[in-house]
């Protein structure tokens, strides 16, 4: 990997992603994917913020509303950091502010508003 690489690849560490990959989620998006995030954004307020922690209220809250956890984990990486790519979510979720995740949430899904 060259330094390019790694700062173009990393980026979303430090700023939010200017493009969203709405495409890759859009064939399976539903209105309960939606209640699901809108869900998942409150439980923020009392979560320790940690990755084990946001893992642990995510799949609990997806086996809550009857959704497959690997359903939505991919829609979360993609708000996240706007592609498919990255450390796994919840690392990526834990080194971000709650603010700065709940924000990345609720961007993509007002663009994705069904």
């Amino acid at each position: 990997m060259l330094l390019g690489d790694f700062t173009e690849q990393t980026s979303y560490f430090y700023k939010a992603p200017t493009e969203i990959d709405i495409a890759s989620i859009l064939p399976k998006w539903t209105a309960e994917k939606v209640d699901f995030f809108n869900s998942y954004i409150s439980t923020f307020t009392d979560v320790e913020w940690q990755a084990v922690n946001l893992e642990e209220n995510f799949k609990q809250l997806a086996g809550e509303k009857n959704i497959k956890a690997g359903e939505l984990q991919m829609p979360f990486r993609i708000m996240l950091v706007g592609q498919k790519f990255g450390p796994g979510v919840f690392e990526i979720a834990a080194r971000l502010t709650k603010e700065e995740v709940k924000a990345r949430i609720e961007k993509t899904l007002s663009l994705l508003s069904i």
